[in-house]
């Protein structure tokens, strides 16, 4: 049989050790650093955008806080300023005149939408029943 002949065999078996030899110190000398760099570049820029995603994320969070408490500080003293103008004028028991109180509200919102910062609007969640949607 021709397949089980020793001279045939033995050439094989030489040029597959070459060309497997050959093959496999082109590929580990030339392109697996090549390979490996271009992984480790990929890694060290995942990991540098995730840090300043999370460094991002906490100046925003500290932001919002200060928004908030801002918001807060100034909701509560815009209901003091109103509930004691209210009760000054239901004391002094004159007629409410409910046309210059809408008036004054409308230009007060109209100042703020206008003059307001729209990041500063972009904070304030506005969340209507129709879209109360819950997100994970």
């Amino acid at each position: 049989m021709p397949q089980l002949d020793r001279i045939i065999v033995f050439s094989q078996i030489f040029w597959l050790f070459i060309i497997f030899t050959t093959f496999y110190t082109i590929v580990t000398h030339f392109f697996l650093p090549k390979f490996l760099k271009s992984l480790k570049s990929r890694k060290q820029i995942i990991e540098l955008n995730s840090l300043e995603i999370a460094e991002i994320a906490k100046e925003s969070d500290i932001k919002r806080n200060v928004i908030q408490k801002i918001l807060v500080k100034n909701l509560a003293s815009t209901k003091n300023i109103l509930t004691n103008n209210l009760n000054a004028i239901l004391m002094a028991k004159k007629n409410l005149n409910m046309l210059k109180i809408d008036e004054k509200i409308s230009i007060a919102i109209f100042n703020t939408v206008k003059y307001c910062d729209s990041q500063l609007l972009n904070f304030i969640s506005l969340r209507p029943k129709l879209l109360n949607l819950k997100f994970n």
